[in-house]
């Protein structure tokens, strides 16, 4: 298959560590896939290497999976999710949260939907993959808690696709209570979208060890430009997958206290229902896919 100037050249494999050696589990992390025609088997076909290398025990997606709901009516676009989520199925066991673009359709003033989540429910239960709608998954040293953010987060009252950090935070106090604080095992939040108040990063970091997000397509970093702001120590991006010029804490790995941050830059840098013109991003800008090794608690 020839290559198309749309797709990622690389993907790159980001190593965190949370906790000291011995490492008791692992963990991969991608997301923001965007499957629709102009993503192709290759993309799947890097995924797939990153997971044989790496051999994770467990792979968390975050979301914008799909390009839009819209996708579901592709029947090409829904064999790829087939395929990809059965990809990650076959290293390990898989959850996912929905993004916006997963559930509201981004060309129709961010108009809900109603389909979307019965279709979700269907390609999970077909494939394996548990999608967690503020709900926790367990294996035998991470508990992880996913949540589903909302129309009420993604867009504005004016039906403007853009996240509301307050809504974020609001969803977090009301959840509180779900939270645990066993510190047996690993706990992990994933969501797909990082903007936070001060407070909800607080909240986090009182009751999780890691958080992980996506969402921002790494600011849209051209290949090799990212690995140079990595050594500079900086989390910011040149264009967000909006246009927003120079966009801040769009990707890497950052500390809040105990709480380990994690922004993934996803499989594409824009999506199809962006400006053809900056579809060729994705051709300068390399995958990602997050290794996490999980060690051993020094418990207080």
């Amino acid at each position: 298959m020839l290559m198309r100037l749309q797709e990622p050249t690389i993907c790159k494999i980001r190593k965190t560590r949370v906790f000291e050696e011995p490492i008791l589990a692992t963990a991969a992390v991608s997301g923001d896939w965007h499957i629709s025609p102009i993503v192709s088997g290759r993309q799947l076909e890097m995924l797939g290497k990153a997971f044989r290398k790496i051999q994770p025990e467990l792979i968390v997606l975050q979301g914008d999976l799909m390009d839009s709901p819209a996708e579901f009516d592709n029947p090409k676009s829904v064999q790829k999710l087939r395929e990809w989520f059965l990809t990650c199925r076959s290293f390990a066991p898989t959850v996912m949260v929905l993004g916006s673009h997963d559930y509201i359709e981004p060309r129709k003033n961010g108009t809900v939907d109603e389909r979307a989540m019965g279709r979700w429910k269907k390609i999970c239960q077909e494939t394996g993959v548990k999608m967690l709608n503020n709900e926790w998954f367990e294996t035998e040293h991470i508990r992880i808690f996913g949540m589903f953010q909302g129309p009420e987060y993604c867009r504005t009252p004016e039906g403007k696709h853009e996240n509301n950090p307050v809504v974020f935070e609001n969803q977090l106090v009301e959840s509180r209570q779900r939270f645990t604080k066993d510190r047996k095992k690993a706990r992990w939040f994933v969501a797909h979208a990082p903007d936070m108040t001060k407070r909800a990063r607080e909240i986090l970091a009182e009751h999780f060890d890691i958080a992980s997000f996506g969402h921002t397509h790494g600011g849209c970093l051209p290949l090799g430009v990212d690995t140079i702001v990595d050594k500079m120590g900086r989390h910011g991006g040149i264009v967000s997958p909006t246009l927003r010029p120079f966009p801040s804490n769009v990707r890497g790995v950052k500390r809040f206290r105990g709480l380990v941050e994690i922004i993934n830059s996803g499989m594409v840098a824009t999506q199809y229902c962006a400006p053809k013109a900056t579809q060729y991003l994705n051709f300068a800008k390399a995958a990602e896919v997050n290794f996490v090794k999980i060690g051993t608690r020094k418990l207080d």
